[in-house]
């Protein structure tokens, strides 16, 4: 019922987008949970959901753990995307959070080629963190893993994502604005330099080559190992 008065808002809104985070579609212990009955009643909301607001893109961000919910009912980006297979609807698609993707123990720009080779990535959160089940740190993109940031930011490009990035950080401590600022100016920072090596025959001979060595040079000549 929430995310369906959140629909009739974002038309009211003139939005076009709504961004479902199911912080309680899980289990805490086991034997708690029917896995079954559960992931189906997922997929049926969705489609509800879809059906009621046919002009709207619907997006599942997953999580995998989290306070509310130990175990989430779609843990990871391969079964996210199989929700949205089964929901079987245009507008249903997925928002990718880099933090969350961490947690799942993933490769944040994985999810990216995977989800954008189906045609379902209608979002994306850019955050940062340390990998702990059941934590969620927010922290300023690319400040822990600048690599992988990299990394996101040119599959984002070699998908031709085309939709609004979001900033999913916590400032607790920090000032909020000049937090925003940096986020910004990193992302930015990233995007440039992906589309740099984008297209290069060194980037190009490296992944030919599975060379590992060689991708490790270019993040030194990039400045970011």
């Amino acid at each position: 019922a929430t995310t369906l008065e959140a629909g009739e808002w974002a038309e009211k809104l003139g939005c076009k987008h709504v961004i479902v985070w199911s912080a309680f579609c899980g289990y805490d212990y086991s034997l708690q949970s029917d896995f079954q009955m559960a992931w189906d009643l997922l997929v049926y909301s969705f489609r509800e959901i879809c059906d009621a607001f046919p002009n709207l893109k619907i997006s599942l961000e997953f999580k995998p753990t989290d306070e509310n919910t130990r175990w989430f009912i779609a843990p990871s980006t391969g079964a996210a995307l199989l929700i949205t297979e089964e929901v079987n609807r245009e507008n249903m698609g997925l928002c990718i959070d880099f933090g969350h993707c961490l947690m799942a123990g993933e490769n944040p720009a994985q999810s990216i080629a995977l989800v954008g080779s189906k045609k379902k990535l209608f979002a994306v959160q850019l955050n940062d963190g340390y990998q702990r089940l059941g934590a969620e740190d927010g922290l300023m993109f690319g400040s822990v893993h600048p690599a992988m940031a990299l990394e996101f930011c040119l599959w984002l490009r070699r998908v031709n994502y085309d939709g609004h990035i979001y900033f999913d950080t916590f400032p607790r401590n920090e000032d909020p604005v000049k937090e925003a600022e940096k986020n910004i100016e990193t992302f930015k920072r990233y995007w440039e330099l992906a589309g740099k090596i984008e297209n290069s025959e060194e980037l190009s001979k490296i992944q030919r080559n599975h060379d590992a060595l060689g991708s490790l040079e270019l993040l030194r000549k990039l400045r970011l190992c």
